[in-house]
């Protein structure tokens, strides 16, 4: 990355003097950082649609999105509790209304899954989850199944968890306590 930034500024420089190359300098550092945000968001977006294109090994329908998801499940919040390893988990009830397996994606992107308490502050999606990734869960079809997904925070506090886009109501918070 250095080389590329260097190459023109080793040409267009010793042309150029006081203002004039620090104007070239900045102009030429600007286009390769916009060049490489826009490849870096290239890349995810590729692989996001290929992600979503490609038929997975058990045959299972990837979805990221609000209008998908909802299309093809029922979701529910069953209860928010402290969570064992430290802040909140979030019990879901998911129920697959399609004949193939799901693949519910981009719980981490965009703000897919968010806890909110009382005061209406938001709470991300903890990076890890026990037992499945931390950006999606899969569904088997035709069943209804429950999913936990942990966030950072106090159980007490949560009022509402908003699920690509939607927001379901808490209802109800086990004041039990994590073990140790």
């Amino acid at each position: 990355m250095r080389r590329l930034l260097l190459a023109p500024l080793l040409l267009l420089v010793p042309a150029c003097k006081g203002e004039t190359a620090k104007d070239v300098t900045a102009t030429v550092v600007g286009k390769t950082v916009e060049v490489a945000k826009g490849a870096g968001s290239g890349v995810v977006e590729g692989f996001k649609e290929g992600r979503k294109g490609a038929v997975s090994a058990d045959g299972s329908q990837t979805l990221s999105t609000g209008e998908e998801v909802y299309a093809n499940t029922e979701v529910s919040v069953l209860e928010a509790k402290p969570s064992e390893a430290g802040g909140v988990e979030v019990v879901l009830a998911l129920t697959n209304k399609t004949q193939h397996p799901l693949h519910l994606l981009g719980l981490q992107e965009s703000g897919g899954a968010q806890l909110l308490d009382k005061e209406g502050f938001a709470t991300p999606l903890q990076a890890r989850s026990p037992g499945q990734s931390a950006d999606s869960i899969k569904v088997p079809p035709s069943v209804k199944v429950k999913a936990s997904i942990y966030f950072d925070g106090e159980a007490a506090k949560a009022e509402k968890v908003r699920l690509w886009g939607r927001e379901f109501p808490v209802r109800s918070v086990t004041a039990a306590t994590p073990k140790p």
